[in-house]
């Protein structure tokens, strides 16, 4: 299985930057679903300072 490189050097620091267009995705990984889910809960349950409710 070859993957098709593409090296863009038009960038604005002065690395180069290699895109291969066939990277898996872990949209529907249930691993990362999950830790999403409870990532969710976590940040509803943070409380700020003055976002209380008056």
């Amino acid at each position: 299985m070859s993957a098709t490189k593409k090296v863009n050097s038009n960038l604005s620091y002065s690395g180069r930057a290699i895109v291969v267009d066939n990277l898996k995705s872990h949209e529907n990984d249930p691993f990362f679903v999950k830790k999403v889910e409870d990532a969710k809960i976590a940040v509803s349950k943070l409380k700020l300072p003055g976002t209380e409710k008056k």
